[in-house]
């Protein structure tokens, strides 16, 4: 029975071919918005840690967007994110800047993982 092919299944696998090359630029859009936003959000939190938490910001290497940025520095700021180590600071406003970059980080992750296997997908 299941080497048996009915002729809805080429119909299913061309919907399911199409889906896919029209959900590619879905993903790529929600990269580009979620990019826009964490480059907003992340100048917004490195001022704000900046003027009023400078032990922070130290500690987390003194971070700044436009700046050759090491490597070290970044996975700081995205294991301090993951960790929600800023809920220890108690200010309401680095705390919601945090929350929004942890949320734009995961939306990333999932649209950069979904266009992989999209484009994957194409190759194979």
């Amino acid at each position: 029975m299941a080497g048996i092919i009915l002729p809805g299944d080429n119909i299913l696998q061309s919907a399911a071919i199409g889906l896919n090359q029209q959900m590619l630029p879905v993903f790529l859009g929600l990269l580009f918005a979620a990019t826009v936003a964490w480059i907003f959000l992340s100048t917004r939190l490195y001022t704000e840690l900046r003027q009023n938490h400078h032990r922070l910001y130290e500690t987390l290497g003194r971070p700044k967007f436009f700046m050759p940025r090491s490597i070290a520095t970044n996975f700081k700021v995205i294991k301090y994110l993951m960790r929600r180590d800023y809920e220890a600071t108690g200010d309401p406003v680095v705390i919601r800047l945090c929350q929004g970059l942890l949320s734009l980080f995961y939306i990333y992750m999932i649209c950069l993982a979904g266009s992989l296997v999209l484009m994957l997908g194409k190759i194979i």
